[in-house]
């Protein structure tokens, strides 16, 4: 029988490793653009929070930018009123952020064409703080609970199949199922973008681009 502190140590370097997993979500994000155009985004992470961010206001029907509006005409706004279901908050925070992403690309990207990688690199930290205010401005700076419908806590199966391997003084891994849900669709989206990167057409056109614009062209 394996003793319980080595399977409570294991249990702590597990939890680190889902807890790690979860945060690689964002990574295929940086993969994608940099495979793409050659540029390291230093606001994905930012960009990823504002999601986060336009996802809550939408489904708490939060008015956005009202700390705004409330303190410039002392009224009082907060809500709508109303309480989106979770898929179309997704959607519509969806469509913002395509919506951002292209207005993003006309306004600043599109005028940086074939310039030094610094010059790029330091348009994607002065974006990322842009958006840091702007996320801030718009829903308000308070701590926020983002609930998708994705259960949470500890792992009820996985508990109960684990206990009693150290004895009686050890009672199962307490594994998060958000943990468990991040890991699964961190490999899936992995494996997407291994596929895409490799085998696919649009992103060599997209390397070209970045390799030489004006060769592309």
């Amino acid at each position: 029988m394996v003793s319980a502190s080595f399977l409570f140590g294991f249990e702590v370097m597990l939890n680190g490793l889902m807890t790690g997993i979860m945060y690689s979500l964002v990574a295929p994000g940086f993969v994608l653009i940099y495979k793409a155009s050659g540029v390291f985004n230093c606001a994905q992470g930012v960009m990823a929070l504002f999601a986060a961010q336009t996802l809550v206001g939408f489904q708490t029907g939060q008015i956005p930018f009202s700390h705004l509006i409330n303190a410039v005409f002392g009224t009082s706004l907060h809500n709508f009123g109303w309480i989106l279901p979770t898929w179309i908050a997704i959607v519509l925070s969806l469509g913002m952020m395509i919506l951002f992403a292209i207005i993003v690309e006309k306004l600043i990207l599109k005028h940086l064409i074939n310039q030094e990688p610094i010059i790029l690199f330091m348009a994607t930290i002065g974006l990322a703080y842009f958006m840091k205010g702007l996320g801030e401005l718009m829903w308000g700076s308070e701590i926020k609970r983002l609930d998708i419908g994705i259960p949470q806590g500890g792992n009820a199966f996985i508990e109960s199949l684990t206990a009693g391997l150290g004895g009686e003084n050890f009672y199962g891994f307490y594994i998060d199922t958000l943990d468990i849900y991040a890991a699964a669709i961190s490999i899936l989206l992995v494996i997407s973008l291994i596929i895409f990167s490799q085998y696919t057409k649009k992103i060599r056109a997209l390397r070209a681009v970045a390799d030489d614009h004006q060769a592309a062209l």
